[in-house]
């Protein structure tokens, strides 16, 4: 038996939710399909190992501006937690952890001049510049290759490289720099600078979020429900699932980028699609959230990724857990560290946080799932055509929506909400043709 309705929405994250109550407020039937037991895509709010306490092991922060996800908590009745301020901040340098600065004496120069450097560039970046003062490329070169041409010296890398988790995000020879300068471009310039606008989290995460945005929707939500195939003719969409096949006017699919290469197309997307396929984003980083006692909330430390060859690169006290003791949550690159090696976590806890007492640690493989397939956006070093918003405008009776490809903010969920009702705009469109 085939089920029916106006649109089938593809995808139950932020993207999708979205979506769903857009149209749905214009009295169209709609069907989410959802690959996962659950919904919130990227966001994945469950109890943390061991405990009762529910904790994002996705994506978390939200900014001050970032207006369409506030007013969605605010319609939906979901809290929002401020961050905690940094009170203390620590960088693990030439072999040690130093409380003193993010350079040795003898560093200082090079260092200063590395950084105003960056600042400088960041602020170009900022204000849409593609170049440097000297002319040099901002968008086209890796990361590790304008550390080079800044000469930055060791404890630059290594502080470089630590924002670098939680900005690019994946292999620094892949992706260009300014994923790393955009984010510098929140603050000051200074990569220290991109937490002060990550400004609160959402209490139950955006799993909760999402979750009451579909149900006040009234679409009709399938949860294990993969899609295998679809099929676009005669002004219509059929499309295989997991559970049987769908048929609707059209579709909206909000997958993210590297989750539509397990779709069959028929026929096959455009080029410039297909394309984009081919490469995919490169967001591959690792979140920790590890439990410990002896540790104040507040404390940054950062270091370390490049002289030690350490893991985890990144680590904050977050905030405190309900039994009193201290969340920490620690970020990485996935090719570089991996949580479930016995020891692991506990060696890079004991780096930063000499005082600590590791409780227990837990993770979320987000590489490794098959539904995601990576972390948050990363662009592919000489190709910003393949999460380009124009390379992803509606195909026949096919929109796209993901925080992949935003017109605005990629790589945030308030993003994902705009390119949802964005490609809900278009799937409107389509339905009344």
């Amino acid at each position: 038996m085939t089920n029916t309705s106006d649109i089938l929405v593809i995808g139950a994250g932020l993207a999708g939710a979205a979506a769903a109550e857009f149209l749905a407020k214009r009295g169209l039937s709609v069907t989410v399909l959802e690959a996962r037991d659950r919904v919130g895509g990227r966001g994945y709010a469950r109890n943390f190992a061991g405990s009762d306490e529910s904790l994002e092991f996705g994506g978390g922060w939200i900014t001050p501006w970032q207006e369409h996800i506030r007013a969605a908590c605010a319609r939906h009745k979901i809290e929002l937690r401020p961050r905690s301020p940094v009170i203390e901040r620590r960088w693990f340098r030439d072999g040690a952890l130093h409380r003193d600065g993010p350079c040795s004496e003898a560093e200082r120069p090079a260092f200063e001049r590395g950084l105003a450097q960056i600042v400088a560039d960041a602020k170009r970046v900022g204000e849409g510049q593609a170049a440097d003062a000297a002319g040099r490329p901002l968008t086209t070169v890796s990361l590790d290759d304008y550390l080079k041409r800044i000469a930055a010296p060791l404890s630059l890398r290594d502080l470089c490289r630590a924002w670098w988790t939680v900005s690019g995000n994946g292999d620094p020879a892949r992706i260009p720099v300014s994923e790393l300068l955009a984010s510098c471009a929140y603050g000051d310039g200074t990569p220290d600078s991109m937490i002060e606008v990550w400004a609160d989290t959402l209490v139950g995460g955006v799993s909760l979020l999402t979750e009451r945005m579909i149900a006040a929707s009234g679409a009709t939500l399938r949860l294990n429900d993969p899609v295998t195939r679809i099929q676009t003719r005669g002004g219509g969409v059929t499309v295989t699932a997991k559970s049987g096949k769908y048929q609707a006017r059209a579709a909206l699919l909000a997958t993210g980028l590297n989750p539509l290469r397990a779709i069959a197309f028929e026929p096959g997307l455009p080029p410039a699609q297909a394309m984009a396929l081919s490469l995919g984003h490169l967001g591959a980083s690792i979140k920790v959230w590890a439990k410990v006692a002896g540790v104040k909330v507040g404390v940054l430390a950062t270091g370390g990724g490049e002289s030690a060859k350490a893991g985890l690169e990144w680590m904050l006290a977050e905030r405190q857990a309900a039994d009193g003791s201290t969340l920490l949550i620690g970020f990485g690159l996935a090719a570089h560290f991996d949580p479930a090696r016995p020891g692991a976590v506990a060696a890079e806890v004991a780096r930063f946080f000499p005082e600590a007492t590791l409780l227990a640690h837990d993770w979320h493989d987000w590489v490794g799932d098959a539904y995601a397939r990576g972390t948050w956006v990363a662009t592919p070093l000489g190709a910003p055509q393949a999460v380009a918003p124009a390379t992803w405008a509606h195909t026949g009776s096919l929109a796209f929506a993901s925080s992949d490809f935003s017109r605005e903010g990629a790589g945030w969920f308030d993003a994902a909400i705009i390119s949802g009702l964005d490609a809900a705009k278009e799937v409107l469109k389509l339905a009344k043709a």
